[in-house]
């Protein structure tokens, strides 16, 4: 853990990055008075005058212990330690900006936020370290400063007129004005400081105002370019400029190619600045964009590096008098020439560029440019986004693309500061704006007049929200649209055409896809020019590649398609390539040799097959809305996918539309969708209506996907001997998966030797046809029979061999729930410390997921450690399931809630917490009855039972309940580790005989018999 203070603005504390809410005044009082030491003790008294400000409390060492308490259940991990006589902040100098700044002036003054301790300035204690450090921020200033020129002039402005007296900043602008042509006013700027220093304080200028004003009486020019210094911090690009200066060490010509806003010129800038010193003859900057014709682009670059022609007349000189001139001044220099803003002028500057490189051997060359030269040397250097973590992403708060909005907008709102509370908002308006630092820019000054949800609020209008540039920047940097404008004016009219057709697809094309969208023998050159222009991304993406367009661009080629009135014929020429996508993609998803082909494939589609379907859905057409979600739902299935599922099938479900073998799939997965959102009883009539539906639309359908949601909807109400209805079908998936399907409801009538039978008939089916989820399903399954049959070794082979065809899908949520498993069989081995380990890795993976697949993760963790005698850890763990199971809701909420239940409630009983935990077994229970039909779950739930009662001084009682368990389930678990501990437990009370005989009398009533008692019916999930 990382833990970081910044005084130089108001007080933050980062844990790893993370801005983190210390409290109030006092505990930022605090903080900031012994970061002032870091790493020495600071007194009791020195704080009490501090905190306090020479007014302290009656009972001063106990206040402010109670101000250290707060602050260190605040930020847990804070190094603040007890030392006589008082306490000490054990960082780091560089852990505090401040301290920092003291030791490395000109290379901290990207730390700055505002005005030091802005938040306390009125407690006497930051008057002085406030000054000094403003007094460091204004030596590195001058230090920066130095060469300044015209560029620097409007800082300079600033600083002289807050700090009119200081002669190095006086002294600085004066020679600037005179870099600047305008030495009139440079020779006013020094008398007017001369007069202020004699009126005020009766001085005489100093050494370095005096040399300043003899050097432009005398003219001296400076003997080097003088490059302008930045105005703003500069952020990220580590990469990117370790590649320019390798790229600048081996050759001679480097291009920054990339999107206009993505900063290129920034990183220009920078890089000229490292490397000015190194360079024997220094760097030329010359700025292109306010060039208008290629014939003027050489005099426009000798007027740029302070030369002119030698031409005899007062005229402009020729493209070949400029050229020649330009040779003559490089021929003997050694240095860089940066020519920023080239793509308006591409052609020329590359002629130019190539003549220059032939004719002058010390001259390096970098360019910025949309568009790359294209001439022999050139090494391109892209220059795109910037990346945009997630908010629960480690270090996201220390992200680039966040430092650099922070800066911008500290710029605008000096109070804005980044927080736990407004990351995920900042973090949503930057990948809206794709990363691209210009349009964060524009985004930060609205802060002037919006807060940050408004501004996210309004990005659907990017164009008219994002226009308040800098009055400095050229025009066509000082709004958004400008930026794309200027890039789109470029295109050629073919080019235009593709790049506003493919505004339609939500998440990029391959070639295939552009070519049917667009139409026309021509797409395939247009997007090469898009490309070369900077207005696609080319992705290598498996075997080809994949054209990206960045939002920005996209919404302004939507205003385009929409201007053309092309909108409809685009979108259903993308709708109709969707459809012929899926027919040919879905069947492969049942294919072994392609399944896993197919898979990456709608993946990577799968945001524009969404947008497909939801404008289907929103036009009400009910037919291809079926046609697309039909062939979607295998895929959401495999993939994990059921929130995206259970939103589009609820909204196609709702359409009128024909009937079909896809409309029974539709409403089959919507059904079960629903149930994992609200409970099976929600998806009665859903599922009826699928039983219901035609032969040929459902058991006999050639659709094999639409006849195995028709055989879901007949198990799931209770009817699976209608699966004979498909019998003799010709697809052998289908047939496999009946198999499984007849299998598993076999669980629930306790015919466990046809369960076993037809799970490795299944299996066997599905190896033969290569598909890694019947595998999976049927491997996890066939592994818990063996664990229950107290075959451990067999059982975690099989959960290897299906978390192995889990893996290679990818799925989201079986995996993790695989590995759980795994480890579970650990623990039931005895293995218990693994077990544990396994788990806690496993809990880092599934943290993400959240919800219920994290709750469940922590509740078998807490029963790994109960186990282990680890009391601490499972109390911890069960809770926070429990905890997250209330908050989150399960799916579906009946089942996994009644697992973490009854594990917390085997923790409470273990502590002797007999009510609480008798409270959480209720609630299970009353899960498990609602869905009687999963009997493993029930029985689960009464060997909870069993613990409780063991607790609570029943031994009888609880290994009759152990006994009634296995009449729920239909058979003995083995391989339940809880049922291995309390029957060792009971043997030692009772002896092995009373035991068994108590447990006997529980298994003799019978599953029916055991099902009344506990208030559950062998029905169906939804009754019969």
């Amino acid at each position: 853990m990382t833990v970081t203070v910044e005084l130089l603005g108001p007080v933050v504390v980062r844990v790893d990055g993370v801005p983190v809410d210390v409290g109030g005044g006092r505990a930022r009082a605090l903080l900031a008075r012994l970061a002032l030491d870091p790493g020495r003790v600071v007194s009791v008294d020195a704080l009490v005058e501090a905190l306090w400000d020479g007014a302290p409390p009656a009972a001063p060492a106990n206040a402010l212990q109670a101000v250290v308490s707060r602050v260190r259940r605040a930020v847990p991990g804070l190094p603040l330690r007890a030392q006589p006589p008082g306490y000490l902040l054990d960082l780091p100098r560089d852990a505090v900006d401040a301290t920092a700044a003291e030791d490395d002036p000109a290379g901290t003054e990207h730390l700055w936020r505002g005005e030091p301790l802005a938040d306390l300035r009125d407690l006497a204690f930051t008057a002085a370290p406030a000054a000094r450090w403003a007094e460091l921020r204004l030596d590195a200033a001058e230090q920066r400063l130095a060469g300044a020129g015209a560029a620097e002039l409007p800082e300079l402005d600033r600083l002289v007129a807050e700090h009119p007296l200081r002669e190095g900043l006086a002294a600085l602008r004066v020679r600037a004005l005179h870099r600047a042509g305008r030495t009139p006013d440079a020779l006013a700027a020094y008398e007017a400081t001369r007069h202020r220093l004699a009126d005020e304080l009766g001085l005489d200028p100093g050494p370095a105002l005096r040399a300043a004003h003899l050097a432009v009486l005398r003219e001296e020019a400076p003997e080097r370019p003088v490059l302008r210094a930045a105005l703003t911090s500069f952020r990220g690009r580590a990469a990117e400029l370790d590649l320019v200066a390798d790229r600048l060490d081996r050759g001679r010509l480097v291009t920054l190619l990339g999107p206009g806003g993505a900063g290129k010129t920034r990183l220009a800038q920078e890089v000229a600045r490292q490397r000015e010193a190194g360079t024997p003859d220094g760097v030329w900057w010359v700025e292109l964009a306010p060039v208008g014709e290629p014939r003027q682009l050489p005099a426009a670059v000798l007027t740029a590096v302070g030369q002119r022609a030698s031409t005899t007349l007062e005229r402009v000189p020729t493209v070949v008098e400029a050229g020649a001139r330009l040779r003559e001044v490089f021929a003997t220099r050694r240095g860089l020439l940066v020519l920023d803003n080239c793509e308006h002028l591409v052609d020329a500057v590359a002629r130019l560029t190539d003549d220059l490189l032939a004719g002058c051997p010390g001259l390096v060359v970098l360019t910025t440019s949309r568009e790359a030269l294209g001439i022999p040397g050139e090494a391109l250097v892209p220059v795109g986004p910037l990346p945009v973590p997630t908010a629960d992403q480690p270090g996201a708060a220390d992200a680039d693309v966040v430092r650099l909005f922070a800066d911008r907008a500290q710029a605008a709102d000096p109070t804005f500061a980044v927080s736990p509370a407004n990351l995920p908002l900042l973090l949503e308006v930057c990948r809206r704006l794709d990363g691209m630092p210009l349009a964060l820019e524009l985004a930060a000054a609205r802060l002037r007049t919006l807060g940050l949800a408004q501004i996210a609020a309004r990005l659907d209008d990017r164009f008219a929200l994002l226009t308040g540039g800098s009055r400095l920047a050229l025009p066509r940097q000082q709004t958004l649209r400008a930026v794309v404008e200027w890039s789109w004016e470029s295109l050629g009219p073919a080019e235009q055409a593709v790049g506003r057709r493919l505004s339609v697809p939500p998440d990029g094309v391959t070639l295939e896809a552009a070519e049917a969208i667009c139409g026309g023998p021509a797409v395939l050159d247009a997007i090469a020019g898009l490309v070369e222009k900077s207005l696609l991304t080319a992705v290598p993406e498996g075997d080809g590649v994949r054209y990206r367009m960045l939002e920005t661009v996209r919404a302004y080629g939507a205003e385009q398609l929409d201007a053309a009135g092309e909108r409809a014929a685009t979108e259903a020429a993308h709708t109709a390539w969707c459809r012929t996508l899926l027919d040919r993609l879905d069947p492969l998803l049942r294919s072994g040799p392609h399944q896993l082909a197919a898979l990456r494939e709608l993946r990577a589609e799968h945001d524009g097959l969404a947008a497909a379907l939801q404008r289907e859905v929103d036009a009400g057409r009910g037919d291809e809305a079926v046609h697309l979600a039909g062939r979607l739902s295998w895929f959401w299935l495999l993939s994990g996918q059921q929130s995206v599922a259970a939103r589009q099938l609820a909204d196609v479900a709702r359409l009128p539309a024909e009937p079909s073998s896809l409309r029974t799939v539709c409403l089959t997965f919507s059904a079960l969708a629903v149930a994992d959102e609200v409970g099976w009883t929600g998806a009665r009539d859903a599922l009826a209506a699928v039983v219901a539906v035609p032969a040929e639309l459902g058991p006999s359908s050639p659709e094999p996907i639409a006849v195995i949601s028709w055989a879901l909807a007949t198990v799931f109400l209770g009817q699976p001997q209608r699966l004979g209805e498909t019998a003799g079908h010709p697809d052998p998936w289908v047939q496999a998966v009946v198999h499984a399907a007849v299998g598993l409801a076999a669980e629930n009538d306790g015919r466990f030797d046809t369960l076993a039978e037809d799970l490795q008939v299944a299996r066997e089916a599905f190896r033969e046809l290569g598909d890694r989820w019947g595998m999976s399903i049927t491997a996890a399954s066939l592994g818990q029979l063996a664990a229950q049959d107290g075959d451990l070794v067999r059982a975690t082979v099989l959960v290897e061999e299906a978390l192995r065809c889990s893996d290679e899908l990818g799925t989201s949520d079986d995996s993790p729930m695989l590995r759980v498993r795994l480890a579970l069989l650990r623990a039931a081995a005895g293995e218990l410390v693994a077990a544990g380990a396994d788990l806690d890795e496993q809990l880092v993976q599934v943290a993400r997921l959240g919800g219920p697949m994290l709750a469940y993760a922590e509740s078998v963790r807490a029963l790994v450690a109960d186990l282990a005698g680890e009391p601490e850890l499972a109390e911890a763990t069960s809770r926070a399931a429990v905890d997250r199971m209330d908050v989150a809701g399960f799916l579906p909420p009946d089942q996994m809630g009644a697992l973490v239940r009854t594990v917390r409630a085997q923790v409470l009983a273990g502590r002797g917490a007999l009510a609480e935990a008798a409270e959480q077994l209720a609630q299970a229970q009353r899960g498990a009855v609602q869905n009687s039909a999963d009997m493993p779950v029930l029985a689960i739930v009464q060997v909870g039972r069993a613990v409780l009662a063991h607790a609570a001084g029943d031994a009888s009682g609880s290994a009759r309940l152990l006994g009634l368990a296995e009449a729920v389930r239909g058979r003995a678990d083995l391989g339940d580790p809880v049922v291995a501990r309390l029957r060792a437990q009971l043997v030692e009370e009772l002896g092995a005989a009373a035991v068994d005989e108590a447990a006997a009398a529980g298994l003799a009533l019978g599953r029916a018999a055991a099902l009344a008692e506990v208030g559950a019916e062998p029905v169906s999930p939804l009754g019969s």
